[in-house]
């Protein structure tokens, strides 16, 4: 992938979840609508050209390179040579910025345009609590863009203390889709990091039904690891999603809920029995409710519904 130049604005990755749903993120770089990112691939990656004595305007245009780099391995990286280059790469990532978030502090305060939506992102890498607060400040940003990648850039830091209101209110009432879909991302990255707040309940719960399929599938994930045993009715629904990377997400929605709430183990058993009982032989949703059950039953009964139904029956 040849570096673009300083000022060029180049289309974000697709906001999908990967196949294997290792809660991966969703990507922003410097633009709007984002295509399908580049397959990853084994071959070693140029070594980022991101050098902590460079003017920022380069150390920024070098840096979103670097990012929209790591952003196709986290979503497309399938094998562990590809995975290895991703941490190796968010290594490098995390380095530059921690040496130089106080410049990113100030480029996202009262930087140029570009510089801001650069900043953004990179200023989650920085991995420091001070990167928090001018991240929150730069969701009221004029840009959307700048929007965009400050909601990635609270997601990449990933702290549990991290107020959630406005995003919540983000997820649920910003008119641009991928404002809401980013926002949805940022929301279950932190609630996976350990956050809380009282509105993420709710936000999830009206997130299935946003128009946006990447939203639907972060708001199923968010339920899931809040443990929500009452929003199973609505997930079991979402099993019949078009979209497979939502039937995906619901299923490990599913998986997380009985992880944080064992009481909900006996309910998403029976709504995946249902689901997989229903699901064309041919459909992807029947193999993915096969592999969901297995692992919440520790144990195999096949192609026997009549045993399955029994085990999911004998459940609280």
């Amino acid at each position: 992938m040849k570096p673009s130049p300083s000022n060029a604005r180049r289309p974000a990755p697709a906001l999908f979840l990967a196949a294997a749903l290792a809660l991966v993120p969703a990507c922003a770089s410097s633009g709007a609508k984002p295509p399908t990112p580049e397959p990853a691939s084994d071959a070693p990656p140029e070594r980022p050209k991101i050098q902590p004595e460079d003017p920022i305007g380069k150390f920024l245009a070098d840096a979103d390179n670097a990012i929209y780099q790591w952003c196709s391995l986290a979503l497309t990286g399938r094998t562990p040579a590809q995975k290895n280059q991703q941490r190796a790469l968010e290594g490098v990532l995390v380095d530059r910025a921690s040496r130089r978030c106080d410049e990113l502090v100030a480029e996202l305060s009262c930087g140029p345009p570009i510089n801001r939506i650069r900043a953004a992102a990179m200023l989650g890498f920085a991995r420091k609590p001070e990167a928090q607060s001018p991240l929150l400040a730069a969701l009221s940003d004029p840009h959307p863009d700048v929007v965009h990648n400050a909601l990635l850039g609270l997601a990449v830091l990933g702290r549990a203390d991290t107020p959630l209101e406005a995003i919540c209110h983000a997820t649920e009432f910003a008119e641009d889709p991928q404002t809401r879909a980013q926002a949805a991302f940022a929301l279950r990255s932190i609630l996976n990091s350990g956050g809380s707040g009282a509105c993420a309940l709710g936000t999830a719960r009206r997130g299935l039904a946003d128009s946006e399929p990447f939203v639907r599938s972060q708001c199923a994930l968010a339920l899931g690891l809040l443990g929500d045993k009452e929003s199973v009715p609505a997930l079991e629904a979402q099993l019949r999603d078009e979209h497979l990377h939502v039937q995906s997400a619901t299923v490990e929605g599913l998986l997380l809920m009985t992880e944080r709430n064992p009481e909900s183990k006996g309910p998403v058993g029976r709504a995946l029995v249902k689901a997989w009982g229903t699901a064309d032989d041919e459909k992807p949703l029947k193999a993915l409710t096969m592999d969901a059950l297995v692992r919440i039953a520790d144990v195999n009964y096949g192609t026997d519904l009549v045993l399955w139904i029994e085990w999911s029956n004998r459940l609280p």
